[in-house]
C-alpha cells in the first residue's frame, strides 16, 4: 500500500511535467541573455560622440553603419577656393629701352587665367572696352607737351581690348608694355587698392571737372585703377573711368614713354641730391614721375617708397586682400 496515492494520478503527473518544462525554459533563457549582450551585429560599430550643440549628449554612444574606406578616384575632386596667382620668376619682367614689345594677342595668350577676383565690384569695367570712335578720338601727343613725337608710336597701340579679372588685366598690360608685373600690381595697390571705381583729387573748381561730374560744389578729377587725372588728358574721358584695361593701358603707355627717354622736358629737371638726372631705362624714376610729374622730387620719392613697400609685401597674395 502506497502513501499519498493522489500524487501519482494522471492529472498530477501532467502538472509536474508542465512545471519541469517551464523551469527548463527559464534556465535556458537566463543562459542565453549574456550571449546576446556581448555580441555585435555585423556591419555596425559603436562610436563615441563628442560634446556638441546637437541633442546627443557628451559621452553618449551612437551606432552608425560601418562604411568601407574611401579611396580617391578621378570623379571625386575637392572643391578648391580660388587663390591669387603666385608670381613666377621671370614672368612679365621689365624690358629694356628699345626692346620690341610683344603684341596684345601674344600677351593675352600668356596671361595666367584664374577665377580669383578680389574685386568683384570691377566686373562691369573689367568687361567693357572702348569703342573704335573713342580710340580714334585720343590725342596722346602735341608739340607743346614736352615729349618726343615718338610717344605717338606707343599711343597708336592703345586699344583697351582685353577683358578678364582684375589681375588678368594687370598681367596683360604688364606684358604689352614691358613692365614688371609685380610693379604694376603694387602701383595699382597704391593708387586704388585695385578698385576701378575709386576716385581722387577732389576739387571745388568746376573747370577741372570731367563732364557730368560736377555736383554743384565739387567733383573728383582722378579715376580708376591707376587714377588718371582728367586735366592731364581730356581725351581719355570717360574710358579712364569706365574701362579697366584702358585705364591701365594708358598709364603704362605713359610710363613706357618715360622709360624710353621720350619725356624730354624731364632732362631739364633737377632731382633731389643723390639721385640721377633723367635718362632712359630708369623704371623707378618713371614710376615716381607718374605721381609727381617731375624727376626724383620729394613727392616722387615718397610715392616710389610706397610702391616698393607693396612690391616687397605683395598684399595681393595675402588672405583678405
Amino acid at each position: 500500500m502506497r502513501r499519498y496515492p493522489y500524487l501519482f494520478s494522471s492529472k498530477v503527473r501532467m502538472a509536474i511535467l508542465i512545471l519541469v518544462v517551464v523551469l527548463l525554459l527559464a534556465v535556458a533563457v537566463s543562459l542565453a541573455v549574456p550571449l546576446v549582450q556581448t555580441s555585435r551585429k555585423p556591419g555596425y560599430k559603436t562610436v563615441s560622440i563628442p560634446s556638441s550643440p546637437s541633442p546627443v549628449q557628451s559621452g553618449s554612444t551612437l551606432k552608425l553603419p560601418e562604411q568601407p574606406l574611401l579611396t580617391p578616384t578621378a570623379n571625386v575632386m575637392p572643391t578648391a577656393t580660388p587663390a591669387p596667382p603666385q608670381a613666377r620668376a621671370g614672368a612679365f619682367t621689365t624690358l629694356p629701352p628699345g626692346a620690341q614689345l610683344p603684341s596684345e594677342a601674344e600677351c593675352a595668350a600668356h596671361v595666367r587665367r584664374s577665377s580669383w577676383e578680389p574685386r568683384p565690384g570691377n566686373s562691369v569695367a573689367n568687361h567693357t572696352v572702348p569703342t573704335a570712335q573713342q580710340i580714334a578720338g585720343l590725342v596722346l601727343w602735341e608739340p607743346d607737351n614736352g615729349q618726343d613725337a615718338k610717344v605717338n608710336t606707343l599711343g597708336r597701340q592703345i586699344t583697351g581690348n582685353f577683358t578678364g579679372t582684375t589681375d588678368e588685366i594687370l598681367q596683360w598690360v604688364a606684358c604689352k608694355w614691358g613692365i614688371n608685373v609685380n610693379i604694376v600690381r603694387a602701383q595699382a595697390v597704391v593708387e586704388s587698392h585695385w578698385h576701378q571705381n575709386d576716385r581722387g583729387d577732389q576739387t571745388n573748381d568746376a573747370r577741372l571737372c570731367p563732364p557730368g561730374t560736377w555736383n554743384g560744389t565739387s567733383c573728383y578729377q582722378s579715376y580708376g585703377l591707376l587714377q588718371i587725372k582728367y586735366v592731364d588728358n581730356k581725351t581719355v574721358w570717360p574710358m579712364s573711368r569706365d574701362d579697366t584695361a584702358f585705364n591701365a593701358e594708358y598709364t603704362y603707355r605713359s610710363i613706357r614713354g618715360c622709360y624710353e627717354g621720350w619725356a624730354t622736358y624731364l632732362y631739364e629737371r633737377t632731382p633731389v641730391a643723390g639721385y640721377p638726372r633723367y635718362h632712359p631705362g630708369d623704371i623707378w624714376g618713371c614710376v615716381g614721375w607718374w605721381y609727381s610729374g617731375s624727376w626724383y622730387d620729394q613727392g616722387a620719392l615718397t610715392y616710389i617708397k610706397s610702391v616698393k613697400m607693396y612690391l616687397a609685401n605683395k598684399p595681393w597674395l595675402q588672405p583678405g586682400f
